[in-house]
């Protein structure tokens, strides 16, 4: 669990073909991994499973809660000090299989998360040139500002639950790497490199079986799936400096013709000589 300050504020950019369904449908998509731009993320460096030790104690504790009748009668066949001698003889057997699936148990993890959990990033910056650049058809597209303050930001089910709430991304020169079973969720889920510090990234994690509808499939046949935004938590909508007259007409009749969306502000980004940008009122 993050320990920093949210902003009352976060950001997220779109190219201009979203715009009906971020406004209107008030639909957003929550990502795959294998959706996501850095190919590394979500596959940090490991040293292994675990120490062998660690293992050694896991395979023992796995066989008792996956076959507890086999474990049972072990120990009803022989007396307690040879059926746990009977026990300790088969860990080494058991630990190497468990190591010799090293690379099975790494993409587990990583096909896991993509088949369950979509991930939101939201910005806390609406004036990077990058991120207009990149993520909103060069400043064609529009920017939603939300209230991080709404509930739907905070949808956690326990102190430690590291999804269903804002977590800061943390930038790292080198990810240390560490062992499969060890990993924290703040350094699998929440890490990323430094040279993707320009987003100033915040995300949340959510299951897919919250998803309130699939519309097809991506450009690379991944499913999209998509939550439902609560119109309260939305702030503002930020045209882009290169936005179209019929792109901004659509978004004020989107807004303008739903009573829910009646708080809503219009904005504007400036891009100024300098090539810095500014929001101004729209």
């Amino acid at each position: 669990m993050t320990t920093d300050s949210i902003p009352p504020t976060l950001f997220k950019y779109a190219a201009p073909a979203r715009a009906s369904q971020l406004l209107g449908a008030l639909r957003i998509r929550f990502s795959q991994v294998s959706v996501l731009n850095d190919a590394d993320e979500f596959q940090p460096p490991y040293k292994g499973v675990a120490t062998r030790a660690d293992i050694e104690k896991q395979v023992v504790e796995r066989f008792r809660l996956k076959h507890p009748k086999e474990f049972a009668q072990v120990y009803e066949v022989l007396p307690k000090e040879k059926a746990e001698k009977f026990i300790q003889e088969m860990v080494p057997e058991w630990a190497d299989r468990v190591e010799a699936n090293y690379e099975k148990s790494v993409q587990g993890v990583y096909e896991r998360l993509d088949s369950n959990f979509g991930i939101l990033s939201l910005s806390e910056t609406a004036t990077s040139r990058l991120m207009w650049s990149f993520y909103s058809d060069g400043g064609r597209g529009l920017v939603i500002e939300f209230d991080s303050n709404d509930p739907w930001f905070n949808a956690k089910k326990a102190s430690d639950d590291s999804f269903r709430h804002l977590h800061k991304v943390k930038y790292v020169e080198d990810r240390e790497p560490d062992y499969l079973l060890t990993t924290k969720d703040e350094d699998l889920l929440y890490t990323k490199a430094t040279e993707w510090e320009f987003e100033k990234e915040w995300r949340i994690i959510r299951n897919f079986n919250d998803a309130c509808d699939i519309v097809g499939k991506d450009s690379i046949g991944k499913d999209v799936l998509l939550f439902a935004i609560p119109p309260e938590a939305i702030k503002s909508v930020i045209f882009g400096y290169r936005a179209t007259p019929d792109l901004e007409a659509a978004l004020r009749n989107i807004i303008a013709s739903n009573p829910q969306l009646k708080h809503v502000n219009v904005k504007r980004a400036f891009r100024e000589a300098n090539g810095h940008i500014e929001i101004v009122p729209a």
